[in-house]
C-alpha cells in the first residue's frame, strides 16, 4: 500500500506540471491542419491526459502516426472547443467533449460517426473489448442513433464514509437508503469538531448535479422520455426538502463549499460523509494531503425510491471535419484500450470498464472501484437536451437561493421548472 500512495503522488503531480506546460503552448498558438500520418489532439487536462502524454511515444512507435498534443484546462477548454468546431472547420482531429455537451454538439451534426469504426474488425479487434463498457456510458456519448463519442474520464456519485466515525456510533454498514443517510448524518454531527455531512451548496454546476443526484433517486427528472419538462412534479418536491434538510448537519459555511471545497473537508477529516464524484476519491488515500487514510470507506449513492448515480466525465470525439479520421480513431482506441486502461487504473486512476472496476487485486488497492462499478450499472446522465448547459446555469442560480433560506422549496421548484421550460419551449 505504500508503494501505491507513491505511485499516486507522482501520478498527480506530473499531472500539474505537465497541465501548465500544455497550457503555456496552446496560448502561444493553434496547430495547423495535420498532414497524412499526423494528427493534433486536445484534451481536457487531469492526470489522465499527462499519463496519456508520457506514453504517447509508445502510440507513436507502434502506429507510425506522429501526434501534436495540447492539454487545456479549466473553462478554457470549453470555449476553445466550441469556436473549433462552430467556427469554419477545426484544426484538430482529436477533441475530449464533457459528456453533457455532447447533445449541444451532436444536434450541430460537427461529430464523426465512430460506429463503421468500431464495426470494421481490423480497426477495432476483439481485444478492444467492447462488452467490458457499460452500455451506459456508451449512450452517454451516442446522440442520433450514432456513437459519436467514446467514454474517456468518467466519474459518479457514490457515498464516502468514515468507517471509524460510524463503528464508534454503532452503526454496521453504510447508508443504504436516503432515510439512513439523513439519520447518520445527525447521529455522526459533532461540531465543531467533525459535521455529519459535507455537501456542494455554492452555486455552481456542482449544487445542480448535486441535487440531480437526489432528484434521480427520488424518481424525479428535469425532462421526461419526451421532452416535457417535469421539475415541478411532487418528486422533485421530495427531493429538493430532502437535500435541504441535510444542511443542518453540515458546516455553518457550507453553502460556499464547491468541489474543491468538499473534497479538503473529507479530506481533512472535518465531515463525516459525503456523497461525492468518484474522481477525487484517490486524495483520500494520500498521506500527505489526507488525515483520513485508512479510515475512509466508499460505497454506492443512498437510494430514496430509484437506485441512481449520476455520471459525468469526458469522451473523446472526430470533428465531421477532420481529414485524418482514420488515424484519429486509431488513437481513440489506443488512449481508451484495455492496455491504457490498465495502466490508468494501476495507479489509482478511476477506470470505466467493468472488468477493471470488479478486479479483486485492484478494489483491494483502491476501495472506491466496486463502487464505481455499482454507479455505472444505474448511472443516469445529466438531461439529453442541448438545452442543458443553460437550465444548469439558470437551476444553479435558483438552488443557492433556495439552500440560504432565500427561497422557499415551493418556489425554487417552481422557478426552476420555468426557467427550463422557457430554454425548452414547453
Amino acid at each position: 500500500m505504500k508503494q501505491t500512495h507513491s505511485t499516486m503522488s507522482t501520478f498527480r503531480k506530473s499531472a500539474v506540471a505537465l497541465c501548465v506546460c500544455a497550457a503555456t503552448v496552446f496560448a502561444a498558438s493553434t496547430p495547423a491542419q495535420a498532414k497524412s500520418g499526423e494528427i493534433n489532439v486536445m484534451l481536457f487536462a487531469g492526470p489522465i491526459a499527462s499519463f496519456t502524454q508520457q506514453n504517447l511515444p509508445d502510440f507513436e512507435k507502434e502506429s507510425g502516426i506522429k501526434v501534436n498534443l495540447t492539454i487545456i484546462g479549466g473553462e478554457v477548454i470549453n470555449t476553445k472547443t466550441s469556436t473549433e468546431l462552430l467556427g469554419s472547420g477545426t484544426s484538430f482531429d482529436v477533441i475530449s467533449i464533457r459528456g453533457d455537451s455532447m447533445p449541444f454538439y451532436g444536434i450541430k451534426g460537427v461529430l464523426a460517426d465512430l460506429t463503421p469504426y468500431l464495426k470494421d474488425a481490423k480497426l477495432t479487434p476483439a481485444s478492444y473489448d467492447l462488452k467490458s463498457i457499460p452500455d451506459a456510458l456508451m449512450n452517454f456519448y451516442r446522440w442520433d442513433n450514432k456513437q459519436v463519442g467514446m467514454p474517456w474520464q468518467v466519474a459518479s456519485y457514490i457515498t464516502y464514509y468514515r468507517k471509524d466515525l460510524l463503528e464508534a456510533a454503532g452503526l454496521t454498514h453504510p447508508p443504504k437508503t436516503a432515510e439512513e443517510y439523513r439519520s447518520y448524518a445527525q447521529k455522526l454531527n459533532a461540531p465543531p469538531k467533525v459535521y455529519g455531512t459535507g455537501l456542494t451548496m455554492k452555486k455552481s454546476h456542482n449544487l445542480t448535479s448535486e441535487y440531480f443526484q437526489w432528484l434521480s433517486t427520488f424518481g424525479g427528472g428535469v425532462i421526461d422520455s419526451h421532452g416535457k419538462v417535469i421539475l415541478d412534479s411532487p418528486e422533485a418536491r421530495q427531493a429538493l426538502k430532502y437535500y435541504v434538510s441535510l444542511r443542518k448537519f453540515a458546516p455553518e459555511d457550507v453553502t460556499n463549499w464547491a468541489y474543491e471545497r468538499l473534497t479538503t473537508g473529507l479530506s481533512q477529516g472535518e465531515v463525516a460523509m459525503a456523497v461525492q464524484w468518484t474522481d477525487t476519491a484517490a486524495v483520500m488515500l494520500e498521506p500527505k494531503q489526507s488525515k483520513v487514510v485508512g479510515k475512509m470507506a466508499f460505497a454506492a449513492a443512498p437510494v430514496a425510491k430509484v437506485p441512481a448515480a449520476v455520471i459525468g466525465g469526458w469522451g473523446l470525439t472526430i470533428p465531421s471535419s477532420s481529414h485524418n479520421k482514420e488515424d484519429a480513431f486509431k488513437f481513440i482506441r489506443w488512449a481508451t484500450g484495455q492496455a491504457m486502461s490498465r495502466k490508468v487504473a494501476d495507479l489509482g486512476g478511476t477506470p470505466f470498464r467493468t472488468s477493471l472496476l470488479r478486479d479483486k487485486d485492484l478494489s483491494v488497492k483502491f476501495p472506491w472501484f466496486n463502487a464505481q462499478a455499482d454507479a455505472e450499472e444505474v448511472a443516469v446522465p445529466r438531461p439529453r437536451t442541448p438545452a442543458w448547459p443553460a437550465i444548469d446555469d439558470a437551476m444553479s442560480t435558483i438552488l443557492a437561493r433556495v439552500v440560504t433560506g432565500e427561497l422557499s422549496v415551493d418556489a425554487g421548484v417552481t422557478q426552476m421548472a420555468a426557467a427550463a421550460k422557457q430554454q425548452i419551449g414547453n
